[in-house]
């Protein structure tokens, strides 16, 4: 055997294999249909406010009707994950929320866009927590960042490939068929996960090494230990970062969401033939800000070795916030001059992105698996709680006052409360010194 050839040998003997990463294709799958499916709304506002006479107000209302059922939702739904395993509640979560936006495309009154949205938002709950879990039980500590980066950038590729997509589709069969191929899509993939997704534990790919590796935590005296009581996590500084911290992710994100074809339209009269394209350049600098976010998380977690990962992620997630407040501010100023506005809005969900990828990877640093998904629940719980009322306030300030520079300001304070937020509050794990330690459901 030549030397070359047992060089090869070597290094795959004592690589512990790949199987976790194909998992992400699952969760990024999932993720970008999910919020194609949120975006969805904003692509067809102006051809619904054309059609049935709805306002900026209503489409705000919409938007904000949505986030808050999400988020009252996150709550039973990362309680069930933990209940239930993953898997259950994934597959039932994605075919359902799937339906709720084929329902879209049946509406005539404002009522009835409201119960869809209202569906959309309880069974699109689960998926954040859920994909938290499920990358807790397939991923070591240190690379976690890393593969919630890779995940959650679907929260902006969703949105940076729907406007291209969902405008093509709208030109040539409708608003309302859109929806219709949307919810499909989402229930195939939905049967794909279910007949496909296993377990480390049931997964054939998965070497005895890849298992141990993935099965091995840090060697770490600050490590979360023991079972907390659900209700418990309210009372604890950590589980109140995360909350500020997340906040400033989704008052962010809803705003482009629900606004951005909009703000384009509005401020520049981009006509519809270029509006998609455009609207999918910040949100595909948006994904790809989670993912270098996440990347640059695990190798600064890995450079800085001697401190925790949580320690880590403290400093950086901290650095996000301030940054995403510059550029919400820069957002805000930039009105009337098209490249620098564009470019601003970029770096801002970059920012967002960024922040999001690191937030989702906290919850597994800070308590012990029987408790992440109830833990990602009410951080998600918390921040759309709170940012649900960025679409709704920006539809109003719009309406009354033709301009969007107040929201992205109020948007750069909720961003600076988050950066002060993980430092001050976010210092070590829960540790619990009795009661058992529970490793939680199988996903199988």
């Amino acid at each position: 055997m030549s030397s070359k050839t047992e060089a090869t040998v070597s290094r795959r003997v004592a690589s512990p294999g790949r199987a976790r990463w194909w998992i992400l294709g699952w969760l990024l799958a999932a993720m970008m249909i999910n919020y194609m499916d949120r975006s969805s709304l904003s692509i067809a506002a102006p051809h619904m406010i054309d059609e049935l006479g709805l306002t900026a107000a209503d489409i705000g209302l919409l938007g904000t009707a949505f986030s808050l059922t999400y988020a009252f939702f996150q709550l039973p739904g990362g309680w069930l994950t933990d209940r239930l395993g993953a898997k259950p509640v994934y597959v039932m979560a994605l075919g359902l929320w799937s339906i709720a936006t084929a329902l879209m495309a049946f509406g005539h009154h404002m009522w009835h866009f409201m119960v869809s949205r209202v569906l959309l938002g309880v069974f699109e709950a689960p998926v954040s927590p859920t994909s938290a879990k499920i990358v807790a039980e397939w991923f070591p500590p240190r690379e976690r960042g890393a593969a919630v980066g890779v995940y959650d950038s679907g929260s902006k590729w969703g949105p940076a490939v729907a406007p291209p997509i969902l405008t093509f589709l709208i030109m040539g069969f409708g608003w309302r068929a859109m929806f219709v191929i949307l919810g499909v899509l989402g229930v195939i993939v939905a049967v794909g996960f279910w007949v496909f997704y296993r377990s480390p534990e049931h997964d054939r790919r998965v070497s005895a090494a890849e298992l141990e590796h993935i099965r091995a935590r840090e060697e770490d005296d600050n490590a979360p230990t023991g079972h907390i009581p659900w209700l418990k996590l309210f009372t604890k500084p950590q589980t109140w970062a995360m909350v500020l911290g997340f906040v400033a992710v989704v008052w962010t994100l809803n705003i482009f969401v629900t606004f951005l074809p909009l703000m384009l339209n509005d401020i520049y009269s981009v006509a519809d033939a270029a509006l998609g394209w455009y609207t999918a350049i910040p949100f595909a600098v948006g994904g790809i800000g989670g993912i270098l976010g996440g990347w640059f998380t695990t190798k600064y977690s890995r450079m800085r070795d001697q401190l925790a990962p949580l320690v880590c992620k403290r400093q950086i997630a901290a650095i996000y916030g301030g940054a995403l407040a510059v550029c919400s501010v820069l957002v805000g100023v930039t009105t009337g001059h098209f490249v620098l506005q564009l470019s601003a809005m970029s770096l801002a969900l970059f920012f967002c992105g960024a922040l999001s990828a690191v937030g989702w990877s906290i919850p597994a640093d800070v308590v012990t698996g029987s408790r992440v998904a109830s833990l990602g629940s009410i951080q998600n719980f918390g921040g759309y709680f709170a940012g649900s009322l960025s679409p709704w306030l920006t539809g109003v300030l719009v309406t009354t006052t033709d301009s969007y520079l107040v929201p992205f300001l109020l948007g750069a304070v909720v961003a600076v409360i988050a950066g002060i937020a993980y430092l001050l509050l976010l210092r070590a794990p829960i540790r619990v010194t009795t009661g058992p330690t529970e490793t939680g459901n199988p996903t199988s």
